[in-house]
């Protein structure tokens, strides 16, 4: 009874399959190369050649290598037929790189095509040619970008972003500055899906041309709870550092409260040890870094770009022109309160990613008073998987070390439970030790004892 009913299921699981896969293009998986392809690419008809194209697009799908087929699908680029179009593109960007000299052979065609009145037709041919990393046509690729970027179509700008950093890492002096002026055309768009692409090419191309941010900060604040999420976390660092790069630290700031402090406590693990720059060589902490050294590290890592500045020492003295007592006040300055305005929205964000980097907005920059916003946030986000809970879970620690009270009526959210890694359970329980109050010691002291048991 058992064998008949299972061959029964299995038949209804086969018969599912096949009906969900008509009237698609999933057979060409099956067996995508048991017709003949070359004979196809060169038909009359544009549906054989659409064949053709697919079988070759599941076959490098599948790791085939069928790049022996380039001279026949750079013909059908010219073809009239927008799906052959589309589909000759698709290969073309995957080939392109590998047999650059043979894509300039409808290098004519890519130009023709970005006056075509399909956006699409447009943003295909552009994305190509900036697939070709070749020297000799990056003038041809640069005025294709230029001319892109004040499309009208908001798809052809993006694209016209997206091909920023692949111009650059060709690495042709005389076109920074055109590069960097378009990215600034760009960052000045009225699109958050255009100003997202341009964040990104911004953080590849010119990351310390912070006169380009200046010049659109407001209107990139504005913009930002539109912008889709991956380029919001771009967006909210180039932000930040323009923020603190031109008008330093916040007083009123946890970041500056804790330089301030005199209280060390090498021992306990609290926030007294935990920013300490450097150890002395018998193995005891430094005494206190003073303030103005404690933010110049900051602040330069933010004027200069963490990639150049952490090359260095972090305790290399400034230069001389550079002022480390140069502060703000949330209070009263424009700038940082249209920060904290545009951040904190995104602090209810469903991606783990763009809360985490609000969160760390707020804990720079926004006024001790003002941090309690970002606890439940954060605590939200340990509802989601094991790898975000990791992530979550260590910068909570880090924000705890600081500031344990923070966090310190929400100990019941550190709690263990039984689906847990090991690493986040050993979390966990470190950010419970920080966080333990008179009051809570004894629920903490019982769930230590719990994990204790479990082992």
């Amino acid at each position: 009874m058992f064998s008949q009913f299972g061959a029964t299921a299995d038949s209804l699981s086969k018969a599912s399959t096949l009906a969900f896969r008509i009237g698609t293009d999933a057979h060409l998986y099956d067996d995508p190369d048991d017709v003949n392809i070359a004979t196809l690419l060169d038909s009359k008809f544009d549906s054989e050649k659409c064949e053709a194209l697919k079988r070759l697009l599941a076959l490098i799908a599948q790791g085939f290598e069928v790049s022996n087929f380039f001279p026949q699908v750079v013909k059908n680029v010219a073809s009239k037929s927008l799906e052959v179009k589309k589909l000759a593109y698709l290969y073309l960007l995957h080939y392109a790189e590998k047999r650059p000299n043979e894509a300039l052979l409808s290098i004519n065609c890519f130009q023709k095509d970005l006056g075509d009145p399909n956006p699409l037709v447009r943003a295909w041919a552009l994305r190509t040619m900036a697939g070709i990393r070749l020297h000799v046509i990056a003038a041809i690729v640069l005025v294709a970008i230029r001319k892109c970027a004040r499309d009208p179509s908001v798809y052809v700008r993006k694209c016209a972003a997206n091909a920023l950093p692949k111009l650059h890492d060709l690495r042709l002096e005389g076109n920074n500055d055109a590069i960097e002026e378009i990215v600034g055309i760009l960052l000045n768009d009225n699109s958050p899906a255009v100003v997202g692409a341009a964040a990104a090419a911004f953080a590849s191309v010119c990351p310390n041309n912070l006169f380009l941010i200046g010049r659109n900060f407001r209107k990139l604040c504005e913009t930002l709870p539109d912008v889709e999420e991956w380029g919001q976390i771009v967006l909210i660092g180039i932000i930040l550092r323009y923020v603190i790069a031109r008008h330093g630290l916040v007083k009123e700031s946890m970041m500056m409260s804790f330089c301030s402090s005199k209280d060390y406590n090498s021992e306990n693990g609290r926030p007294d040890s935990s920013f300490t720059l450097k150890d002395s060589t018998d193995g005891s902490v430094n005494s206190m870094v003073c303030e103005s050294e404690m933010a110049n590290v900051v602040m330069r890592s933010y004027f200069e770009g963490p990639d150049k500045y952490l090359s260095r020492s972090s305790l290399e003295k400034a230069s001389s022109d550079w002022d480390p007592t140069c502060f703000t006040s949330a209070i009263e300055n424009e700038d940082v309160k249209i920060l904290m305005k545009c951040t904190s929205p995104l602090l209810w964000s469903r991606n783990s990613a763009v809360v985490l980097a609000a969160a760390g907005v707020h804990w720079i920059m926004a006024p001790k008073g003002e941090l309690r916003r970002i606890v439940k946030p954060l605590l939200f986000l340990l509802r989601s998987s094991n790898a975000s809970r990791y992530v979550v879970l260590r910068n909570i620690q880090v924000f705890a070390k600081v500031l344990p009270s923070l966090f310190a009526s929400h100990f019941e959210d550190f709690f263990i439970s039984s689906t847990d890694s090991y690493q986040i359970k050993s979390l966990k329980l470190e950010i419970l030790s920080l966080i333990a109050t008179e009051s809570s010691i004894s629920s903490i002291f019982q769930e230590f004892q719990v994990f204790s048991f479990s082992l």
